[in-house]
């Protein structure tokens, strides 16, 4: 709740059970303008419909994405893309994962990946509300938006016949993660100008999506030169 009220979100309207935890977010939401409403657990278990609220509930408008050329502007090194990732825990660690490497956003393909939801929000901790994310009807479009404005197309497969650690340092990088399972799509995958993979002990075949991308971000924007 207290990420939402310092994010660009639009929080129209909050509801609190009297807490200390409560009494932080009210001062923050004052200072806002936001209208603040006290009521019963009951109520908040209701309008959260069932969910963990953790004695706050939010009414905002709905998650406002960033446009591509906004994202690409933006500070920082590189972008990641996601194609296929449903699991919205999945793209909520993702998400924070990202920002915690200071990339510029997260562009996520309108087919077959989840959206920003309130799922998403929560698993990030409330880091997605303050990283630009944008959905984009063609991935392969992206990516050729992101070759011509000077990026390097680093797909991750686990099948890949050279290692994130034998690439050499890219100064900017578009990082490429595919779906749960299946993992890259061959189209998006003939795109790429690298496809890598993770180094792993042979009796280890795969490695959750969202640890690899830590992997993957560490590897390509963290490590020194």
């Amino acid at each position: 709740m207290i990420e939402a009220l310092r994010s660009r979100l639009a929080v129209r309207r909050v509801y609190l059970a009297r807490s200390r935890t409560a009494s932080a977010i009210a001062r923050l939401a004052e200072r806002r303008g936001v209208a603040i409403e006290w009521v019963p657990v009951a109520t908040l278990s209701r309008l959260a419909s069932g969910g963990h609220h953790q004695g706050a509930v939010a009414e905002a408008a709905t998650y406002a994405y960033a446009s591509l050329p906004e994202l690409i502007g933006g500070p920082g090194r590189g972008v990641v893309l996601l194609d296929g990732i449903q699991d919205p825990r999945n793209l909520g660690a993702i998400l924070r994962t990202a920002r915690a490497a200071s990339v510029q956003g997260v562009i996520l393909s309108k087919h077959g990946t989840v959206g920003v939801t309130s799922t998403v929000v929560a698993a990030s901790a409330g880091v997605a509300l303050h990283l630009p994310v944008t959905r984009v009807t063609s991935l392969g479009q992206a990516m050729a938006t992101l070759k011509d404005a000077g990026y390097w197309l680093v797909g991750l497969a686990a099948d890949a016949d050279r290692r994130l650690d034998e690439l050499d340092r890219i100064d900017r990088v578009a990082l490429i993660l595919g779906a749960e399972g299946s993992g890259l799509r061959p189209l998006v995958r003939r795109r790429c100008d690298f496809v890598a993979g993770i180094p792993m002990d042979p009796s280890v075949e795969s490695l959750n999506v969202s640890v690899a991308a830590g992997i993957a971000l560490y590897e390509l924007l963290l490590r020194a030169p």
